[in-house]
């Protein structure tokens, strides 16, 4: 049997997942991060994007997360992040409007450039929201754990 270690997903508001693992697989900056029980300790910056966890009893969590920061350390993994909701909460017809209304401020770029930022994020997010529905079913998220040894 595969070791497991301890993982959670927190945001401002819920906790969006706890459990054990087997590895989980989310987006850092600077590209996709595969963890895996033993995983050296490290503290990382995430982005905005799809996170999967493969849990011990077999199953997979799919899940789309916001910026935020992980740690790990002594076989527990922790990410703390702005936004975090499970595949199952998504709602596709609200993260196309989503995607339109960010598409529409961002062609219209009179704004100042906050707006054109926070429209750039909610796009982001709304696409992320998507492709999780449409291009990520269980089993599909790819990207795979880094072997902690460096291998």
């Amino acid at each position: 049997m595969e070791k497991s270690f301890h993982v959670e997903f927190i945001t401002p508001d819920k906790s969006v997942f706890e459990g054990e693992a087997t590895s989980v697989v989310l987006q850092a900056e600077g590209g996709s991060l595969g963890i895996r029980a033993g995983h050296a300790p490290m503290v990382a910056t995430l982005e905005v994007g799809a996170a999967r966890v493969d849990t011990a009893d077999g199953e997979q969590v799919v899940m789309m997360i916001g910026d935020g920061f992980l740690e790990v350390r002594d076989n527990q993994v922790k990410v703390l992040a702005e936004l975090g909701e499970l595949r199952d909460e998504i709602d596709l017809a609200r993260a196309e409007e989503a995607e339109r209304r960010a598409l529409a401020r961002l062609k219209d770029r009179a704004g100042a450039e906050v707006d054109f930022n926070r429209a750039k994020a909610s796009l982001t997010r709304a696409m992320t929201r998507i492709k999780i529905l449409r291009d990520l079913a269980p089993g599909r998220l790819q990207g795979k754990p880094r072997d902690p040894r460096g291998g």
